[in-house]
Formats: structure tokens, C-alpha cells, sequence
């Protein structure tokens, strides 16, 4: 009686946890059908723009990222490599670059008590550090120096394999400049890939629903926006207000998302504006920059949580920003459901094979799962949503083909988030992946595999199969069993995809 009191009681938690998660889907989802332009001014000419492109040994891409922000139209700007490359082709590449634009190297050249290695023109910098320390965050604050030194009033930051739109600064600067409060303005990411190449395809669509939809819906909602670590352009001014990025952090883009809200300014979306850049270029990538995300984030939800809690944030704002710092978070509830799903099994099987007659509460329970598996089942499928609804936006139809294997690919590392989560919290240190780049050319791009957690995976998909088959078999309706199937659908394929791929 007490165990099953416990089962229940558990359940019922988690269904509340995953159903707080659900709602912003949902409501981003739908608010992103109608989405909100934001008030824009005519900017003030002259304003100097830094259009900053942080490398770290991604040759691949450097030269046509180059290339495109020399594309972009505003005038007043200047590009900025801010690159901590080791291997030799890319510093040679760099030097290339920047003798061709008429650069002439700054001798002597310190920053941040750091020995950088810089060459300068009017419209082209290199701003190379001899070592990654302190991550990409350390990179940039690194560079804030400079930028304060040569009195840049804006930034557009990039990651090394964006190509931005043409008129991206100016469309910003229209946003940025409409209210003294707004710290950055945000843009669209968008992913290329080939016809053929279904794996790419998949994260796309998964990516791109954080822009097309997620986004969207919380530039409607007026929610707290996300600053998504590149593709965004900065007010300065108000980077430094907040003490500017934050060496050493894993996930410098959400620390620092926190630290602006928490100081009164706020974040706008805008959709108008596109960069176009590329996903990892297979699934061992993709795991490893999934981890390097959960990681930082977790670090971020210890760090921000009182903080928040504590602040004169309006409580829309204040909720919507703790639901982004917990967003990995969701793992562990993940976790702990399949536990408890695999212990209610084993109980519910052990109990027939003593012939335990069914508790009352069982059968008021059993009763109300006629409202609460439909709930569960919301629960469980609302990240199918938003990528129906970017599939709509977009009008790339074969895509609805493509959600049920994004969705397993989504789901297929959630070990690696839990275990992510656990270290973000104790604060373990890290090393930093670089995604690979590839620029679309075709070639094997390695990556180590993950051995543990590919068996871990495996135990998990026996598991799940025994305890979905035993619980189906003792389900006492068709409510219970749509529910076990529905879960079965879900998580045997993205445990087989991890224990296959990891």
C-alpha cells in the first residue's frame, strides 16, 4: 500500500514538473503563428560598428565567413577576427587574410595583460591570442579592451562559420537604438545541408525551432530573450554596464543573458534578419556540443537561481528566465521518470505474480487516467510542436517527414544532459569542444566515441523494453496502455539511436 502510494505520488510530481515545460511549448508555439515586429527608429549615422568573428582553429570556414561580413552593406564597420587558433594553417591563413586587406602588424600589442598578436587596417582586424584560456567568454573579454580602446559603439558578434544578411546591422541598429534599455538584439539562425543529408537535416529542424518558433513566441509574449551566442548585435555600452563576458564559462551566452536582465535591460528578438551557418556534421559531434551546452547551463541555473528568485523582475520575465536556465534540467526529471517508470513495473508484475489484490486508491487512480493520460501525453510529445509549427513557417514540407527522427535524436542523449547536469553543478572542470566545421565539404570528420554512455544507453533500452512489454501486458485499460505505447514510440528508437551512435 505505502510503496504504491509513493509510485503514485511520484508520478503525479513529474507529470506536474514535464507539464510546466510543456506550457511554454505550447504557448511559443502558438504565439509564434502571429509573430511581433519591435518599434524601430532611424538610426544615427556614423555609429561604429565591430563585426567580431571568434575563431579557435576552424580553417575551414574563416576566409567565407570573412567574405560575408565583407558583404554586409552598413558602412561605419569594422571586421574583427578574434582568434586563439593553435594549428599552424589557420595563422597562416589569418596573416594571408590580413596582408591582403592592408593590414600592418602592431608590435608589441597587449590586452587584458595578455600578448596578442594584432594587425590592423581601417575596415580589417586580427586579434589573435597564443592560447584558448578562459574559452571563447575569454576571448571576448579579452577584446573588450580593444573595443573600449578604439571606442566602438556596437557589436555584431559572430561564431566562425556564419554568413550574416546583408543589411543585418543596419535592421539591428533600427531595434537597438528605438530604447536605451535594450542590451542586444538577437537575430535568426538559420542551417544549410544538402538534399542528402538526413542526419543534418534533422538537428536543422530542431535548431531552427529555437528561432522560428521558441524565440518568436517570446519576442510575442514579450518573455525574457535569449542572447544564443552569436548572430546578435551588442550596445556596448551596456556590455561593459554588466561586466561583459565572463571568462571561462562554457555557456557565456545564457551567464550573460542572466547578468543583463538582472541589471535592468533586456534582450529583443529579431526575425527579420537571417545568418546562415551549418550543424555538427555527425552524431559523436553533436553529442559533445550537446554536453558542452547542458554543462554550462547547469552551471548557470545554480549560479542565477536565487538571484532571480530575489529580483524585482516582473514575474512573466522572471518566470520565463528560470524556465531557460532549467531547460537542461528537464534531463534528470527525465531520468528519475524512467526509474520510476521501471519500479512501478517491477511492482505491478511482482504484485500479479502474489495475486495482490489492487489498492483503492489504484482504482481511483486508474479513473482518472482518463484525465491525466491525455496530459502525459501533451507532456511528452510537446517538442513535437514547435517543429510542426517552424515546418509551417517555413513552408519545407518534406521536413514533417523528418520530426519523428529529430525528435528521437533530440531525446537520444539525455544521458549525456544528466551527466552534464551533475557536473555543471559541482562545477567540474572542463576542456573546450570545438564543433567540427567542414565548410559542406564531404570527408570523415572524427570524433571519440562516448563508450560509457553507449553502454549505458544499451542497459537503458533492455530495461525499457522488458518493463514496457511487462507493463502493457498488466495495463488495466486502454487509457494506461496508450499511454505505455506512446512512451515505447518515444524512447526505444532514441535509446537505439544512442547506444548505436554515441
Amino acid at each position: 500500500m505505502l510503496v504504491s502510494t509513493v509510485l503514485q505520488a511520484v508520478s503525479v510530481l513529474l507529470l506536474l514538473y514535464f507539464a510546466g515545460f510543456a506550457v511554454y511549448n505550447y504557448a511559443y508555439s502558438i504565439a509564434a503563428l502571429s509573430p511581433a515586429k519591435p518599434p524601430t527608429v532611424s538610426p544615427r549615422p556614423g555609429a561604429r560598428v565591430a563585426v567580431v568573428v571568434v575563431s579557435f582553429n576552424e580553417r575551414e570556414v574563416l576566409a567565407d565567413t570573412v567574405a560575408g561580413c565583407e558583404r554586409l552593406s552598413y558602412p561605419d564597420k569594422t571586421i574583427i577576427v578574434g582568434d586563439d587558433s593553435k594549428d599552424p594553417e589557420t595563422i597562416a591563413l589569418l596573416r594571408r587574410l590580413a596582408v591582403e586587406r592592408g593590414c600592418v602588424k602592431v608590435e608589441g600589442a597587449r590586452y587584458a595583460d595578455t600578448d596578442i598578436e594584432l594587425w590592423e587596417s581601417d575596415g580589417f582586424v586580427v586579434f589573435h591570442r597564443a592560447d584558448n584560456v578562459g574559452f571563447k567568454a575569454g576571448n571576448l573579454k579579452t577584446l573588450e579592451e580593444y573595443l573600449r580602446e578604439r571606442a566602438f559603439d556596437y557589436m555584431y558578434l559572430l561564431d566562425a562559420d556564419w554568413r550574416p544578411q546583408a543589411d543585418a546591422i543596419e535592421r539591428c541598429l533600427e531595434v537597438i537604438e528605438a530604447d536605451e534599455n535594450i542590451g542586444y538584439v538577437q537575430t535568426k539562425r538559420l542551417y544549410h545541408h544538402g538534399r542528402t543529408d538526413h542526419f543534418q537535416r534533422c538537428l536543422a529542424i530542431n535548431e531552427e525551432a529555437c528561432y522560428l518558433v521558441d524565440l518568436a513566441g517570446r519576442q510575442r509574449l514579450g518573455h525574457m530573450i535569449l542572447f544564443s551566442g552569436c548572430c546578435a548585435l551588442f550596445n556596448l555600452r551596456s556590455l561593459y554596464a554588466v561586466g561583459g563576458f565572463q571568462a571561462g564559462h562554457l555557456t557565456e551566452d545564457i551567464d550573460l543573458s542572466n547578468r543583463f536582465y538582472l541589471a535592468g535591460y533586456r534582450g529583443v528578438y529579431l526575425e527579420s534578419v537571417a545568418n546562415v551557418g551549418e550543424v555538427p556534421p555527425n552524431y559523436k559531434a553533436f553529442r559533445r556540443q550537446q554536453e558542452r551546452w547542458a554543462i554550462g547551463s547547469a552551471r548557470t541555473f545554480k549560479e542565477y537561481l536565487f538571484p532571480v528568485l530575489r529580483s524585482r523582475l516582473d514575474l512573466r520575465t522572471k518566470l520565463s528566465l528560470l524556465r531557460q536556465n532549467a531547460y537542461y534540467t528537464a534531463a534528470l526529471g527525465i531520468e528519475v521518470s524512467v526509474l520510476w517508470g521501471l519500479l512501478a513495473a517491477a511492482h505491478a508484475g511482482l504484485g500479479k505474480m502474489r495475486g495482490w489484490p489492487a489498492p483503492e486508491h489504484d482504482l481511483i487512480l486508474s479513473r482518472a487516467g482518463y484525465v491525466l493520460v491525455p496530459i502525459m501525453v501533451l507532456a511528452l510529445f510537446s517538442g513535437a510542436f514547435p517543429l510542426i509549427v517552424a515546418t509551417i513557417k517555413k513552408r519545407d514540407w518534406i521536413n514533417l517527414l523528418y520530426i519523428p527522427a529529430a525528435c528521437w535524436i533530440a531525446l537520444s542523449v539525455v544521458h549525456t544532459y544528466s551527466i552534464a547536469n551533475i557536473k555543471g553543478f559541482r562545477r567540474v572542470a572542463q576542456t573546450w569542444f570545438v564543433t567540427p566545421k567542414t565548410n559542406r565539404r564531404k570527408g570523415r570528420v572524427r570524433v571519440a566515441a562516448a563508450r560509457r554512455i553507449r553502454a549505458f544507453s544499451m542497459l537503458t533500452l533492455v530495461l525499457l523494453a522488458a518493463a514496457y512489454l511487462t507493463a502493457y501486458h498488466l495495463a488495466p485499460g486502454s487509457a494506461a496502455r496508450t499511454l505505455i505505447t506512446a512512451y515505447a514510440v518515444l524512447w526505444i528508437p532514441s535509446m537505439l539511436i544512442a547506444s548505436l551512435k554515441s
